[in-house]
């Protein structure tokens, strides 16, 4: 620029001082500083509502910035959101710091006498929340609080509202229950979408479910009741976190809460059927069985079946279909109805030794392949494109209707093992089972690849498999460990059991690592036991029985089912003659036969081989053989291995 052109410059006054910082101002004094300088920018972490709605500069000051200030104009800054991770973590804090804290109480409240046997535990243990939990057991907590505390207590509200607020799916928890607030029942039923309605009990419509639950009159509904909606928190109660930490500081056990108003909704009902009802009983059973008494839900079950055939679902199902214009979204939910109890019936017959009372439904199946989906990727409970950095649980599309063609091909199994007059292990008999398991590595091959567990680990790609396992598991059953089996018939029976045990070991051991464990765990790792427990000689099968154990006694802390089958793998054991591995007693503690239940409900069916029940019947008992099941064998083991216990020392 020209000199003098500059000295025709009008000089401006100095910039006015903020009370921000000036990102490179130098501060400090000095002759050297110019006379005049240009305002810098100020840089501002967050801009408040106003400017940032308006896209005008702000300056960041609180708690009025100078434009709003000037403008006389509202001015807020909106709070900074805490990250998932780290609100996660938080909550996990909380709980452990009310769980802490009703430890210091038990101590500082209960009688000498009392405390003194607590402060014992805490020194002999290392995990002062497992004291926690028996001292809750024995019953020498603080006093019980009311039925409807959470109502009042503000800890529990706080409590509550955090479960509400961290859930996908939020429904109202009045009029359906009064056993807990909005928080904890919205968690419970987004958990059982997430895992139950899933894979192992995909029975219900999750948009009409909701939707009718959040609707509220009870009197209206179709496809949700009370009794249901107990019956799925009574579920879920035992796996989720937040609902066992909710029973701790209310002093009660909320899934026999849950449990015992859906009991009384269905005394209420005096036996009239209705589709909710026979869901919420099957949900009973399953509830009953994962606390290991199966044998007092049985009936619970049997009423369900009872109840589905009075319902006559299959006729109306094919009088929606010939209505004009055809009632669609009824023809989906009769059709999910009954194939999602098929499919879980399929499986809990495998324990009873007998087909599925449910035979394969006549109707089109509800589930679609995957290939009709436009999305090939994993789905969240929501039926949203599942993202990596979801907290929620990814599913492919689809993997209902290959449960389906597995479920069809177990049921046609045991129908044929348990109907058929084909001498065991003969020749026509180990045909008839090569070609079932020729079925069964053909549709194996037609699973699209999105299916595929070494594809796309998810929890009901692992469930998948374990279906798949099952079936081998099936098919062997009776067959001498020699046999040349597989396809070509290069394998024999016991290398088969040892690389499909060898499977579902991993495959669990991958989910347990990810995942909670549940229902269908404690059910596989049982059945994998079981088959190795015959050629538990081997080093292989040992080493694949100890890691089994090993994950049994994991699975026992939330389903205490899988402590009790630990019990019935044991008495297997003795029963067979064989021993358990030394590396894998270390993992049966607590579940010994000194801890074995007297008159124990457990009413599996026994293991097909023929020494376990001429163990049974050594003793010339008179109770009769065909009442004969696992509590039976789980309790003669118990009481003849104390006896011989006895005798050696």
């Amino acid at each position: 620029m020209d000199p003098q052109e500059t000295r025709r410059l009008v000089p401006i006054l100095p910039a006015q001082q903020t009370s921000g910082y000036i990102y490179g101002e130098d501060h400090s004094p000095g002759p050297s500083s110019p006379p005049h300088r240009l305002r810098k920018r100020v840089l501002v972490a967050v801009a408040c509502e106003g400017c940032r709605r308006k896209k005008a500069k702000c300056d960041g000051r609180k708690p009025t910035c100078s434009r709003c200030f000037s403008k006389s104009e509202a001015c807020s800054y909106e709070t900074p959101s805490v990250p998932v991770a780290v609100q996660k973590k938080h909550d996990i804090l909380l709980v452990e710091n009310q769980q802490y804290r009703e430890l210091f109480d038990a101590i500082n409240k209960k009688p000498e006498c009392e405390a003194q046997e607590i402060f014992n535990r805490l020194r002999s243990s290392d995990q002062p929340l497992t004291v926690l939990e028996s001292v809750r057991q024995a019953k020498v907590l603080l006093p019980k609080l009311s039925t409807n505390t959470w109502d009042s207590d503000p800890r529990l509200a706080f409590f509550d509202q955090k479960a509400f607020e961290s859930s996908v799916i939020q429904v109202p928890a009045k009029p359906w229950t009064a056993v807990a607030g909005d928080g904890i029942v919205s968690e419970l039923i987004t958990d059982f979408f997430t895992w139950d309605n899933s894979y192992m009990f995909p029975v219900i419509d999750r948009v009409t479910f909701v939707d009718e639950m959040r609707a509220g009159d009870e009197t209206e509904m179709k496809w949700c009741s009370p009794l249901l909606v107990n019956a799925i928190c009574a579920k879920r109660c035992l796996m989720v976190e937040r609902g066992k930490q909710f029973g701790v500081m209310t002093g009660r056990n909320l899934s026999d809460c849950f449990l015992a108003e859906a009991k009384s909704h269905f005394e209420s009902e005096q036996g009239r059927p209705s589709i909710p009802t026979v869901q919420g009983l099957l949900l009973i059973y399953l509830t009953m069985t994962a606390t290991g008494k199966d044998r007092a839900g049985l009936i619970y079950r049997l009423t369900a079946y009872e109840m589905l055939k009075q319902l006559h679902l299959e006729a109306r199902y094919k009088a929606a279909k010939n209505n004009v214009p055809p009632q669609t979204h009824d023809m989906m939910l009769i059709s999910k109805t009954l194939w999602g109890i098929f499919l879980l019936e399929s499986r809990i017959a495998y324990f009873y030794n007998q087909p599925s009372i449910i035979p394969p439904p006549q109707i089109p199946k509800p589930f679609l392949s995957i290939l009709t989906f436009t999305h090939k990727g994993n789905l969240d409970v929501l039926d949203r494109p599942w993202k990596d950095s979801s907290d929620l649980v990814p599913r492919p599309p689809g993997v209902l209707a290959a449960a389906c063609s597995f479920s069809e091909l177990l049921y046609e199994t045991m129908q044929y093992l348990t109907t058929s007059r084909v001498r065991r292990g003969s020749e026509e008999d180990i045909h008839a089972r090569r070609l079932f398991f020729s079925r069964l590595i053909q549709l194996k091959h037609d699973i699209p690849r999105q299916l595929v567990l070494e594809r796309n680990l998810t929890p009901v790609t692992c469930f998948l498999r374990m279906d798949e396992n099952l079936i081998l598991y099936t098919l062997l059953q009776y067959m001498p460990a020699e046999i040349l089996f597989g396809v070509p018939y290069s394998s024999t029976v016991k290398d088969l059991r040892i690389q499909h045990c060898r499977h579902d070991t991993d495959i669990i051991a991958s989910f347990i690592k990810k995942w909670p464990t549940n229902l269908m765990v404690a059910h596989q790792l049982y059945i994998s036991m079981q088959t190795l427990v015959p050629i538990l000689d081997g080093t292989a099968a040992q080493d694949l029985f100890t890691k089994s154990c090993r994950m049994a006694q994991l699975s026992s802390r939330s389903i205490r089912l899988s402590g009790v089958l630990l019990q019935a793998t044991q008495a297997f054991v003795w029963a067979m003659d064989k021993s358990i591995p030394e590396p894998a007693r270390q993992y049966l503690e607590g579940w010994t036969q000194e801890t074995v239940e007297k008159d124990l409900p457990m009413s599996f069916a026994l293991p097909p081989q023929g020494e376990v029940k001429e163990v049974l019947a050594s003793d010339g008992s008179d109770q009769e053989c065909s009442i004969w099941n696992l509590g039976t064998l789980i309790e003669k083991w118990a009481m003849l291995s104390m006896e011989e216990s006895r005798q050696s020392s």
